[in-house]
């Protein structure tokens, strides 16, 4: 019973939604590359590649140092911890922005296959599950019996 409500307020919602799929549409052709674009990302992810293979070799030049030559061991510890450090970061900081890049790579093929499902949809009748997967990112029911269907664009439509 609750299930069959819900499924109308979808309908119901989606088809609020239809009703200015061009305007959606539209906006977001124009905003997409701004919100998804990843370049920025990559350049760092590069940067901070390069910085991890210096600092690797740094290392690796360190070590081999201290066993060829008789060094200051507190002096070759201090500068072998501060390299490691530095390399940490610099990789702490890779797998951060490689997150962030793909998971707003990820949004973006979720928001364009929003989009082609929304151009190719018109106004519904029957409650379609492709429809529903392809469309809702959630829904909120509140204490009051309201439903709000946020769709994968951000869109939220109160049903």
């Amino acid at each position: 019973m609750y299930e069959d409500n819900i499924k109308q307020h979808f309908i119901s919602a989606a088809n609020k939604l239809l009703a200015d799929k061009g305007e959606i549409i539209a906006n977001f052709g124009l905003v997409k590359q701004a919100i998804f674009d990843t370049s920025e990302m990559e350049a760092e992810q590069a940067a901070l590649q390069g910085e991890i293979a210096i600092t690797a070799e740094l290392i690796k030049e360190a070590v081999e140092e201290n066993a060829r030559v008789v060094l200051d061991q507190s002096e070759y510890n201090r500068k072998h911890a501060a390299l490691v450090e530095r390399y940490k970061t610099a990789s702490s900081r890779l797998d951060k922005v490689t997150a962030a890049a793909n998971d707003k790579k990820s949004r973006a093929m979720a928001a364009e296959a929003f989009s082609e499902t929304l151009a190719k949809q018109n106004l519904i009748e029957a409650f379609d599950e492709k429809l529903w997967c392809s469309l809702v990112d959630f829904i909120t029911v509140s204490k009051d019996g309201k439903i709000d269907f946020t769709f994968k664009d951000g869109t939220t439509v109160q049903a």
